[in-house]
């Protein structure tokens, strides 16, 4: 209880003491006792912070700590007085899980809108329709929510339960849901359902056996009944197996289409998979499966994965062809293009390969810093931006927004913000953008631009935030400050409460157990993941893990990217039988996030570069030859551009 304690007072005082005024201490003190229900506290509080924009939050904040009581007198008294107040949403959902919980169910159905964000409020719903006996639809509702491949939340059971009592649950539903199950691979909820079946079908075996030893039940299947059951099962299950194991599904599904009558869409669906992932392992039977499949088949992502197949084996006279071959959105692409013009040089080619990369080196991205590179010419880098329009009286949702934001509440100041937001036209919202960079509000700045579409405004969608403290960790830890404020701007736009899908938190996006052995490591106190919010922080952290991966890889700095996005044992993957030369290695990862990931870094150091020394490096310095298989590293091209720097012009 201690420890849950101290982690909930670490995230609610997260912000730097000296950052807060006296009133905005006291307001947080206070609002860490409003959330225990502390009345008095509260009372005595705002006495003292009377007249301060946030007051309503410590009334809410007591509200919300004596929800199972119920107050719904306060809360419609909250409204009243709280009219445009984002509260006032979470509030009702407050209010709505506190009734079902404690299953008021009239009161419930009065409140809850049957729009199915969540399960367990709607099993709820569907309890209360129950307990009110408000039977009309009801059986096919409930069918509905039952109908799930996945598993559901407890709060189901008893509306399942009472479902399943009034016989409306037979064979043919437990048939279909064991499909569903099948589809999503829930061995578990599909042997739950199986059981309950009054004559289980041979197919249902079938389904379970291929969800326990997929390839064991692959290769017996052959001498299964050829019927649209089996025919199904094969198909869902060769499919999902072909993106994991590519070559072992390459001969078992030729035998497979031999003895099922698969439709041709099916066919062609798991001939594309195998061949696109044994693309992605670069299996030799790749380009002869996907000269295999129909013309139709052949789409922007089969013509991309013959081109990096292509380039893993250096055949650059099919890389032109390939390209060629592309339909034209694709093959004007700026990384087609580059390619073209890397196969026109190594072909021979080289006044066309001089044209299109002089033409894109015309463009401020990764591609056209290598065409600059490639021509010795200078890099393109041209700012845009709109006129700003004062904003006479800030919306107070904005100015509510701003003062959450700098107590650290990030989360309630967003909520606010979208509604201050939606108030000011185009040129007030670029002007709001100036105040927000002010305020270090920086992930919003960025948001602002994107928004307006100002892509090219580098000093407001590159902030040089957190520069002191970037800037002495770098150095302490032998790193350039815009390499990682470039990693930062790719991670987390630069939104310290930031949580990715893969729970990687902050600026620098760590996850729990990086995050401990870092900590480990240092000599840090490390209690909670919600640290990683805290921006020096997560900034020390961080950076500590960039030297600690360079150093792993011999300071090879493409290496370190790949590591910090993919893992260090796929980059350690990645140096055995991989091309050497760094932009075709870059090109031939088969991760697309972390193919992704490296080029908008290059491109964002180089931005960052030109913003704090105005001359950037080139792009190719931070791109030597890879140590594949042993092969020593060396500085690429071979033949330099002189200097290492690049002079920044702007051709409109």
């Amino acid at each position: 209880m201690n420890k849950i304690f101290l982690h909930l007072c670490w995230l609610l005082l997260a912000v730097d003491a000296y950052a807060l005024t006296a009133q905005q201490t006291l307001f947080k003190q206070v609002y860490a006792k409003a959330l225990q229900g502390d009345v008095t506290a509260v009372v005595n509080g705002k006495k003292q912070l009377h007249g301060y924009r946030l007051n309503h939050y410590l009334d809410f904040a007591l509200i919300k700590a004596n929800m199972p009581k119920l107050p719904e007198a306060e809360i419609i008294a909250f409204k009243q007085k709280n009219a445009d107040s984002p509260l006032n949403a979470s509030l009702n959902q407050m209010l709505i899980y506190e009734l079902g919980k404690q299953q008021k169910w009239v009161k419930y159905l009065q409140k809850y809108k049957n729009n199915r964000d969540s399960q367990t409020r709607h099993c709820w719903y569907l309890q209360a329709r129950i307990a009110t006996k408000d039977f009309k639809g009801l059986p096919q509702a409930i069918t509905d929510t039952w109908m799930n491949g996945l598993s559901l939340p407890d709060a189901c059971n008893s509306v399942f339960s009472w479902w399943e009592q009034q016989e409306h649950l037979n064979d043919k539903l437990l048939a279909k849901r064991i499909k569903l199950s099948f589809q999503v691979n829930n061995a578990s909820t599909a042997r739950f359902l199986a059981n309950k079946m009054t004559t289980q079908p041979i197919w249902v075996k079938h389904a379970l056996m291929l969800m326990q030893e997929p390839i064991k039940t692959l290769k017996k299947s052959v001498h299964w009944q050829d019927n649209h059951h089996n025919r199904e099962l094969i198909y869902i299950k060769s499919k999902a197996l072909a993106q994991k194991q590519p070559n072992t599904m390459y001969n078992l599904w030729a035998g497979l289409k031999k003895h099922f009558s698969f439709t041709g869409k099916q066919q062609a669906q798991v001939d594309r998979t195998i061949a696109l992932f044994a693309a992605t392992d670069y299996l030799p039977f790749t380009i002869t499966a996907m000269n295999a499949l129909p013309a139709a088949q052949h789409d922007a992502q089969i013509y991309a994965w013959k081109v990096r197949y292509y380039l893993f084996t250096k055949n650059w006279k099919l890389v032109t062809k390939t390209i060629k071959a592309m339909p034209d959105f694709q093959r004007n692409k700026d990384s087609w293009q580059y390619w073209l013009a890397r196969a026109r040089a190594k072909t021979g080619n080289q006044q066309q390969a001089k044209k299109i990369f002089s033409k894109l080196a015309l463009k401020t991205n990764y591609y056209g810093f290598l065409a600059a590179d490639h021509m010795h010419l200078p890099y393109q880098i041209c700012n845009e931006d709109i006129a700003a329009t004062m904003i006479v009286k800030l919306p107070e949702n904005l100015e509510n927004a701003f003062e959450l934001f700098a107590l650290g509440m990030i989360k309630q100041a967003r909520r606010e913000w979208t509604i201050g937001y939606r108030q000011l036209n185009t040129g007030q919202r670029r002007a709001l953008a100036d105040l927000a960079y002010q305020k270090g509000w920086y992930n919003k700045v960025s948001a602002i631009m994107a928004g307006l579409g100002l892509w090219q405004n580098y000093k407001l969608r590159y902030p040089l935030a957190y520069k002191q403290e970037i800037t002495k960790l770098a150095n302490q830890y032998q790193l350039l400050p815009q390499w990682i404020m470039s990693i930062i701007t790719q991670e987390s736009a630069w939104q310290t409460d930031a949580i990715s899908r893969a729970d990687a938190r902050g600026l620098m996006q760590l996850i729990d157990a990086t995050a401990a052995r870092m900590s480990k490591k240092l000599g840090l106190q490390y209690l909670h993941k919600t640290q990683l919010h805290d921006a020096n922080f997560n900034l020390h952290l961080g950076i500590y893990y960039q030297r600690l991966l360079f150093d792993k890889f011999n300071n090879h700095p493409l290496l370190a990217l790949a590591s910090y996005n993919a893992g260090e044992t796929k980059a350690k993957d990645w140096l055995k039988g991989f091309p050497t030369a760094p932009d075709i290695w870059a090109e031939t990862i088969p991760y697309r996030e972390t193919r992704g990931y490296i080029t908008k870094i290059l491109t964002n150091i180089t931005i960052y570069d030109w913003l704090i020394n105005q001359t950037p490096r080139r792009i190719t310095s931070w791109m030597p030859t890879f140590p594949v298989d042993g092969v020593a590293m060396q500085k690429w091209p071979k033949q330099q551009p002189t200097p290492q720097t690049a002079t920044v012009t702007c051709q409109q």
